[in-house]
């Protein structure tokens, strides 16, 4: 079954730099009964950070920031804190924690000036731990294919791996593989079912995020290149060590 999140996350690359003395949650009234406290994270003695401002496509209100440090945090982070693995720990820079108006935002990455990526939740999902989940599994898949290591966002005129709509792919990547396989000059098939969902034919990058999630969480999948797609993923070491490690901190499925 397609869940919401399959067509409301992304990805955006856009950040800027603010100060932030006090990272406390500006509540507005309605704030859901059983979610968060009254500070997005606790400080200690350590009462500046540097918090990143984002820029999302959508209408979102500002629920609160967690720049990753020790103590008490929020009930968002609990649920990233236990279902993104302690080893890529370091691409996780920052939690936004938001409200988004229209409810068409479940989850976003964008890459961080500082390094790491900034992680969004919208905080209207909280009860609905399974959605954070996938978003989680979805979001982890771009921070690893789209780090700045193997992945240049913007211009693609000196590229030497592939292009695809959002940069240049490194050369010898599971997203280059991926895409050259799939994704040829950056067109996918049009055929449906050659895909984990709909969200899955907008683009390469998305089509791989969504395969690692159908593959980690054990979506029903019967199309024989969607299949190809999951057993390419498969063949790749670091996916398959990521997709164990996801697949025993994750809430057991029914």
């Amino acid at each position: 079954m397609l869940s919401r999140r399959a067509w409301i996350t992304g990805l955006a690359a856009g950040v800027g730099l603010v100060a932030a003395v006090n990272i406390a949650a500006p509540w507005d009234n309605d704030v859901p009964a059983t979610q968060l406290g009254t500070a997005a994270v606790e400080l200690g003695n350590d009462t500046a950070r540097i918090v990143e401002s984002v820029s999302y496509r959508q209408v979102v209100g500002r629920v609160g920031d967690v720049v990753i440090v020790n103590g008490e945090l929020a009930a968002m982070w609990a649920i990233v804190d236990a279902s993104w693995p302690a080893d890529q720990r370091d691409r996780l820079a920052q939690l936004s924690v938001v409200r988004e108006e229209s409810r068409g935002l479940a989850g976003v990455v964008h890459p961080s000036a500082t390094g790491g990526w900034i992680l969004s939740l919208d905080i209207a999902d909280i009860d609905d731990r399974p959605l954070i989940e996938e978003t989680i599994v979805h979001e982890l898949s771009h921070a690893i294919t789209l780090d700045r290591d193997v992945f240049t966002f913007g211009g693609v005129d000196a590229c030497s791996g592939v292009a695809i709509s959002l940069g240049c792919a490194e050369a010898d990547t599971i997203l280059t593989r991926f895409a050259e396989r799939f994704w040829p000059e950056d067109v996918a098939s049009t055929l449906e079912d050659d895909f984990a969902n709909d969200y899955a034919s907008t683009a390469a990058h998305e089509d791989l995020a969504e395969t690692f999630t159908a593959w980690v969480l054990g979506w029903p999948i019967e199309d024989a290149t969607a299949k190809a797609k999951i057993e390419m993923l498969t063949r790749d070491s670091e996916q398959a060590a990521m997709a164990d490690t996801l697949r025993e901190r994750l809430t057991p499925r029914r």
